[in-house]
């Protein structure tokens, strides 16, 4: 048996967390107008919310009785490896923001997108290549030229 159990709970801890959050602090504090005709201001947003609390707590209340029927434990370290392999997305974006922070996305663009293709697997630089570039090109297009001359 796999740990989707596990994982599921506390994805829904988390998620619980992140929607009481929105709910007692973001949404009252910074919660703009309604965009809907008619909508009082905030009530889209209260209601996402309120879903993702609903979710989120059903969620965890399933994930919990699978692990107490399974008798699996709440919690688990997994392996050292295991744990590398949860961290490393996180570091690969973050190691990306710090670039974009000193460099013009359009630089770093290409970068982030033929490194991730590489460690998906993709091994034809002619792919690599098109995918990386085609959408950065775009990019500065847009900005640098169509901007310039008022058409965006």
């Amino acid at each position: 048996m796999t740990d989707m159990p596990r994982k599921n709970f506390w994805s829904g801890i988390g998620v619980a967390a992140i929607a009481v959050l929105l709910l007692a602090w973001v949404i009252p504090t910074y919660g703009g107008r309604g965009f809907a005709i008619g909508m009082p201001p905030k009530a889209l947003a209260t209601l996402g919310a309120w879903l993702m609390l609903g979710c989120a707590g059903l969620l965890t209340l399933v994930s919990a009785i699978a692990l107490k029927r399974a008798g699996k434990p709440f919690f688990s370290i997994p392996p050292a490896g295991h744990l590398w392999h949860q961290v490393w997305p996180f570091l690969y974006v973050l190691g990306f923001i710090v670039l974009i922070d000193r460099f013009p996305l359009t630089w770093v663009a290409p970068l982030l997108i033929g490194g991730l293709l590489l460690l998906l697997g993709e091994r034809r630089w002619y792919v690599v290549v098109l995918t990386a570039t085609i959408p950065a090109a775009g990019l500065y297009g847009l900005t640098a030229h169509l901007m310039r001359i008022g058409v965006v």
